[in-house]
């Protein structure tokens, strides 16, 4: 029996190929970084295929979100001691 939906895949190379417009107007380091961030939602297919969302952007954004916010966390965590803290605003006073 055939497939009555493209899979998550496909469909993620589907939605990739609508902003190649967007993309052809950006600069060439630009370009590369657009590249690298929709590649890396390809990371959680597994998780966006079942999250059942009937649009793919949703998916493929909330895995870039995600993603970004791991590699954030990680960084705050590794610098955590290198990073002043800042003042409660009402401790200025």
């Amino acid at each position: 029996m055939g497939r009555t939906i493209p899979s998550f895949r496909l469909a993620c190379v589907a939605e990739e190929l609508k902003w190649r417009r967007f993309r052809s107007r950006l600069n060439k380091d630009d370009r590369k970084k657009f590249d690298e961030m929709f590649s890396t939602s390809r990371l959680y297919n597994s998780a966006c295929v079942n999250s059942s969302r009937p649009i793919v952007l949703d998916c493929i954004m909330m895995a870039i979100t995600l993603h970004h916010f791991k590699q954030v966390t990680a960084l705050m965590k590794k610098n955590k001691h290198n990073i002043p803290r800042t003042k409660n605003p009402q401790e200025i006073k």
